[in-house]
């Protein structure tokens, strides 16, 4: 085979490669939702709370992308994984839907209503929930749809025993008001605490002795990442952007790449997900 031959059909393998991540990235990979599993192993979980499934999700960016449609498989998804706590991770709309769209607000507090969790469903609110004219309408559609919102406060989790775990909501970085001192004030050493900012880099304002885990999104990962770059980057995600940290050497600060998508209908190399995080009891004896 002569070597233009060889040339020829390495350029076309890597055409069709190229072509098929390219029709992923536009048209599969935005309304595909990824269930990412993570195992949180502690001698701070309650005997009561082992084997507890929490699952987060964030970035729902309802509006000009995410429709009813994709709405409702991203609702399939989640009560497919039957978790036992749901935590919102904050921007329940784009900057597309104001407070007038009552059909779109309407829509996703009916979706929302939807979604089963036994122990709880419970929120926080992100930049693009947190203004003038959508934090109202915003607080409305999560109370229709059953979900608590903690911002700047701890909310104890009970499974039939006297024993907790707490949640400890935080408002975002970019235009809330983050009461870290407030938000803590019922946390002790013992507790095993899941700390939930919208915004990854308030992680190195919260006290890392009485954080056990925290979750965060804003992000997107990006929504598009490569090595040269990011489709994305936002205030408030800017030491800390996709992936998981180990801050100040006591508790990880896990980021989720969102549900929705901003700007562009597109994803590539950060796959909209929910976080299923399966709790489990550490005995001392344990090694």
């Amino acid at each position: 085979m002569k070597i233009w031959h060889k040339i020829l059909i390495v350029l076309s393998i890597l055409a069709f490669f190229c072509g098929v991540l390219l029709y992923d990235a536009f048209y599969t990979a935005p309304q595909r939702f990824v269930v990412r599993t993570e195992t949180i192993s502690s001698l701070y979980i309650p005997v009561s709370m082992d084997n507890v499934d929490v699952l987060f999700f964030s970035d729902l960016d309802y509006g000009q992308y995410m429709d009813e449609e994709r709405m409702d498989k991203l609702v399939e998804t989640i009560n497919e994984v039957a978790p036992d706590v749901v935590i919102f991770g904050g921007d329940v709309f784009d900057e597309t839907v104001g407070p007038q769209d009552t059909e779109k607000l309407n829509a996703v507090s009916e979706r929302l209503a939807q979604i089963k969790a036994p122990l709880g469903k419970f929120a926080i609110l992100g930049d693009t929930d947190n203004t003038p004219e959508m934090r109202r309408p915003v607080e409305e559609v999560l109370y229709l749809g059953d979900f608590e919102i903690i911002d700047n406060r701890s909310q104890s989790i009970h499974n039939d025993s006297g024993e907790a775990i707490a949640i400890v909501g935080i408002e975002n970085g970019v235009n809330g008001y983050s009461d870290i001192t407030g938000s803590f004030a019922n946390i002790s050493p013992l507790i095993f605490s899941i700390v939930v900012c919208h915004t990854p880099d308030t992680a190195v304002y919260v006290p890392a002795d009485l954080t056990k885990y925290m979750l965060a999104g804003h992000s997107h990962g990006g929504q598009v990442y490569w090595i040269f770059g990011s489709l994305l980057n936002y205030d408030g995600a800017l030491q800390y952007f996709r992936g998981k940290h180990i801050i100040d050497g006591r508790f990880t600060l896990d980021i989720s790449t969102g549900t929705g998508t901003r700007e562009r209908d597109i994803r590539f190399l950060s796959n909209a997900e929910v976080v299923v995080y399966h709790l489990e009891h550490k005995a001392i004896t344990d090694q």
